[in-house]
């Protein structure tokens, strides 16, 4: 597979946000909710209207007390996004502190951030580049960060120290990772918070995890990590795309799914990557190249009855202007039995790929070779189980690298079963490149 040819309650909540994130002329000196049991006080009260609220910092999930941190006794409460300590020895507004609870749940995850792996470049359309921690931060990710911010200097807008203030540094690159819900959703961690990005509300909607309940701060467990929805046998919990198509959304294992995305430059080149139920991702071998309406489309998923079954995100993203988009499709219980072990072997291909690599009459295969000059036209032919040869009514180019671009074979009925042969050969080059595959009785 490492080849790839509750929403009310979210809008009620980002609604109350805007209506309370504004910094509060006069704030109040305690705060009360229907929701929680817990109230905030004083000098908690008034930080947590002035420096962003509910969508910041949610509601208390502590009351507040005194605590045992960084070997000096203060004043302590937990609120479900971070964790408030009072420092009254330093003058205001650093008299409060915040948890490093993004670090602190990274760690208990088994995922220190040290060891996540870094941006690939460091200069991007579209990002900042972090060099303390090397993580690009891009998109609605960004704006977000940057549109928030803790009030230093009593102007309007923030500085990107007081959004460091906040939000700390950059932890980890975004992709795509289950989110405080257990779906999966565009996400980047910071030093203090984890940033999720979530289209079903709009497609720039940030909202922050819950960190101070997943660390088990305030006397909550900490939760294993959040689960991917139930695979089952239905096409139930599959989140809505960001400017993606995915053709069908839901399939047992066998399902060939095609997905489209939009929103890039003509002409750009666009990456793709597919991240699995367990978070794992396989980047494609190659880039697909936006039309004149910036979609990018053509790329198909062949999956096989083995495959996990779960929510899986398919990601474009643009190589020049960094936009993303994502499309979600989940794979259900298959239903079509393994072959059999009395079937021919398969040959080992040679500088090439099958997608899959066998399948009953009707399976779509893709193809891919590599190993060519980069540019070089290639031809291609299939040679049948009888060693009869049909040659392709098209050449395929190779990109810099000498890959090919991905070469379909819809089967029909009537097709003899077997194995056949797929052959790419350099027009300048001469080099060759075979891949081997079976269709099934």
């Amino acid at each position: 597979m490492r080849r790839l040819t509750a929403l009310f309650s979210i809008i009620l909540l980002a609604l109350v946000g805007n209506l309370i994130a504004a910094p509060s002329i006069q704030a109040q000196s305690r705060l009360c909710f229907a929701e929680v049991p817990n109230c905030i006080e004083g000098r908690f009260a008034e930080y947590w209207q002035q420096n962003g609220g509910l969508p910041v910092f949610g509601f208390p999930i502590s009351s507040a007390t005194t605590q045992q941190v960084g070997g000096g006794s203060f004043l302590v409460q937990t609120f479900e996004r971070n964790r408030f300590e009072l420092h009254p020895e330093n003058a205001r507004p650093y008299d409060v502190l915040l948890g490093r609870l993004g670090d602190d749940r990274l760690r208990q995850l088994g995922r220190p951030w040290e060891n996540e792996p870094k941006a690939a470049s460091t200069n991007q359309s579209g990002c900042a580049y972090f060099a303390q921690t090397q993580h690009l931060v891009c998109g609605p990710i960004l704006a977000y960060w940057q549109k928030n911010g803790l009030n230093l200097d009593g102007r309007g807008g923030f500085t990107e120290a007081e959004s460091l203030a906040l939000f700390g540094l950059p932890l980890t690159e975004a992709r795509v990772e289950n989110g405080s819900d257990g779906r999966p959703y565009l996400t980047q961690w910071f030093e203090r918070a984890r940033f999720e990005l979530h289209p079903e509300i709009r497609p720039d909607a940030v909202l922050l995890g819950l960190l101070g309940r997943e660390t088990g701060q305030g006397g909550t467990p900490a939760p294993n990590p959040a689960p991917a929805p139930a695979p089952g046998g239905t096409c139930d919990g599959i989140p809505a795309p960001q400017n993606a198509s995915a053709q069908p959304n839901c399939g047992r294992g066998g399902t060939i799914f095609e997905f489209a995305g939009r929103g890039f430059q003509a002409g750009e080149g666009v990456g793709v990557y597919i991240t699995a139920p367990d978070q794992s991702v396989f980047g494609a071998p190659f880039q697909v190249e936006a039309d004149n309406s910036g979609t990018a489309g053509g790329v198909t998923f062949s999956s096989q009855p083995s495959f996990p079954t779960g929510v899986y995100a398919i990601t474009f993203e643009g190589v020049q202007s960094r936009n993303k988009a994502i499309a979600y499709f989940k794979i259900i219980i298959g239903n079509s039995p393994p072959p059999s072990a009395s079937l021919p072997p398969i040959p080992a291909s040679q500088n090439a790929v099958a997608e899959p690599d066998n399948g009953p009459v009707g399976t779509l295969f893709t193809f891919q070779g590599q190993g060519f000059d980069g540019g070089e036209r290639v031809g291609v032919y299939i040679t049948a189980p009888d060693q009869s040869v049909f040659g392709a009514p098209f050449q395929v180019e190779t990109d810099d690298s000498g890959v090919t671009t991905v070469v379909s074979f819809e089967t029909a009925p009537g097709f003899p079963t077997g194995i056949y042969a797929i052959t790419f050969e350099g027009i300048s080059s001469k080099k060759r490149a075979i891949a081997y595959f079976r269709i099934n009785p």
